[in-house]
């Protein structure tokens, strides 16, 4: 299968990207593991053109020579999805977009490096209420929203919402990577 993009994650992050990328003449796949509370948006996208494989998710891809080439989904089973960008929109801890071992937090579909800190003590504070530094973790970025693998940029792999680091707005984060890919 090819598409010019392909979103991995069916949040608000990844349907503002597919949305509006579709709009701009692309052609795009959404792959959403799970249920989301953006339903306008959705019906948007698919009035647009766009493509969701919803119940589906992202098992790994192949990166040569700094470009993500494509990506396996476990439902496609060997069926490969070959696209010019890929935009990874899969949030964060409860949607499994980053997951923390004891003494780690990671990128379990491609290995992204992550911004964390390394002292697990220091990862909650006291007070349920306050704010937690756990949330700021996520993946970095360069300046155009792509993310760095083992210290090298992947020249076609961006990444938008909550799964970056920091503090982010989200929709912000999907537009300002459209505004690269269109």
């Amino acid at each position: 299968m090819r598409y010019d993009v392909v979103i991995i994650g069916g949040g608000l992050a990844g349907i503002t990207a597919g949305l509006q990328l579709q709009k701009s003449g692309k052609r795009t796949v959404v792959i959403s593991a799970g249920l989301s509370l953006h339903e306008t948006p959705r019906a948007e996208y698919v009035a647009a053109g766009g493509t969701i494989l919803a119940g589906d998710t992202v098992t790994g891809g192949s990166i040569e020579n700094g470009r993500l080439e494509y990506v396996k989904t476990h439902n496609l089973g060997n069926t490969l999805m070959y696209a010019d960008n890929f935009i990874l929109c899969t949030g964060k801890f409860f949607s499994k977009g980053l997951v923390s071992t004891m003494d780690r937090v990671f990128e379990p579909v491609f290995g992204c490096d992550v911004q964390y800190e390394h002292d697990r003590t220091q990862w909650v504070r006291p007070e349920f209420s306050d704010e937690q530094p756990f949330m700021s973790f996520g993946v970095i970025t360069d300046a155009d929203g792509r993310v760095s693998v083992g210290g090298s940029v992947v020249s076609n792999l961006y990444a938008a919402g909550e799964i970056l680091a920091g503090k982010v707005e989200i929709v912000e984060s999907a537009l300002k990577v459209c505004r690269n890919l269109i």
